[in-house]
């Protein structure tokens, strides 16, 4: 077995435990969780806003995390699998979960990148425009939820990294 990457990775301090990824996960989880429930944004809360939702958070938390590569990655990879139970858990088979997971990652990725290079040009204007887009499929009438929204991604990384849920 090579251990040269995990001796890389430790003497960087980069080694995210899979505990520190699985609370941070879990913060950012229940964000999402206040922002869906009881139809709160005006839009079903089922699993296509929750994906929406959810990438739009990690996108905003990765950002932050953006030296510590470690757990960025390992924020990534708790998401999909977080993705991958909640399909299980709907009932989606061994036979499509592969194919479903695939279309979600190729979703996931052109959302975070819109969203991601948004925060890193702090254009305000450009990531309401990418929250219409996907969250609220196009339809930017729900102007104050749209803002109520927006105000508290900006404000979720401090949170969820200070180890604080609003």
């Amino acid at each position: 077995m090579n251990r040269v990457p995990q001796l890389l990775a430790a003497a960087r301090g980069k080694k995210a435990t899979r505990e520190q990824v699985l609370a941070l996960h879990g913060r950012i989880v229940d964000e999402v969780l206040l922002w869906t429930a009881g139809d709160r944004l005006g839009v079903k809360d089922e699993f296509s806003l929750r994906f929406e939702v959810m990438i739009l958070a990690v996108s905003m938390v990765l950002v932050a995390l953006k030296d510590d590569r470690g757990m960025v990655q390992g924020l990534w990879d708790m998401t999909f699998e977080g993705f991958e139970e909640s399909l299980r858990q709907r009932g989606v088979n061994d036979i499509r979960i592969g194919t479903r997971m695939r279309v979600i990652i190729h979703n996931a990725m052109g959302r975070c990148r819109a969203y991601m290079d948004a925060m890193k040009t702090a254009d305000d204007v450009l990531l309401r425009q990418s929250i219409i887009r996907n969250v609220f499929h196009g339809v930017g009438d729900q102007q104050e939820t749209v803002e109520m929204l927006l105000a508290s991604v900006l404000k979720l990384p401090q949170r969820v990294l200070d180890g604080q849920n609003s």
